[in-house]
């Protein structure tokens, strides 16, 4: 099994959740405050508390969640609480290749179907801007990123690596193995 670094978040990806925590802050000083008016209040904020540690904790350790694998000819992406796996033979990479997503507009995420979506992090399923087309994404940046189509128009995966490069030849190499035998 081979493993391919995918690219740090930028500092926007943190800025969502500091936001989220400043928000709860808040929202646990005004209920304290407010308690001695109505002691219903801190009834609540028991009951509010550890439901929004889950949610937080869980959100957290999605966001922390993405890896990238190689191994018998099976393309493994994680991202989130997402997993996909993509037969080698399934890709085409005559037409794959590194793309910056600022000159390939239509590569872009478009509509967010199920992934999560923040500032310098999008991770899961979203449709691209060319012609609406379903595509899997792990991006954390936008500069270098490798878009691997299926054949016969099924979904493409966009990624967002340290050294994509790598892990194209590395797939290329899987595929020419495999067609040699």
């Amino acid at each position: 099994m081979s493993r391919y670094a995918v690219s740090a978040p930028g500092p926007g990806a943190a800025l969502v959740p500091a936001v989220s925590l400043l928000l709860v802050l808040i929202g646990i000083v005004f209920a304290v405050l407010r308690a001695p008016q109505d002691p219903k209040v801190l009834q609540l904020l028991w009951i509010a508390l550890p439901v929004l540690a889950l949610v937080g904790g869980l959100i957290w350790l999605g966001a922390r969640r993405r890896s990238v694998e190689l191994e018998s000819g099976l393309l493994i992406v994680k991202a989130g609480p997402h997993t996909v796996r993509v037969a080698v033979a399934k890709l085409d990479l005559e037409r794959a290749r590194i793309v910056d997503l600022d000159e390939h507009l239509g590569l872009r995420p478009s509509i967010k179907t199920f992934g999560t979506a923040l500032p310098g992090y999008q991770a899961g399923w979203f449709r691209m801007r060319d012609r609406w087309r379903k595509a899997f994404y792990l991006l954390t940046q936008r500069r270098r990123v490798l878009w691997l189509p299926e054949r016969d128009e099924g979904p493409s995966l966009l990624l967002s690596l340290e050294q994509p490069q790598a892990l194209l030849e590395a797939l290329q190499d899987v595929a020419r193995r495999a067609r040699s035998r």
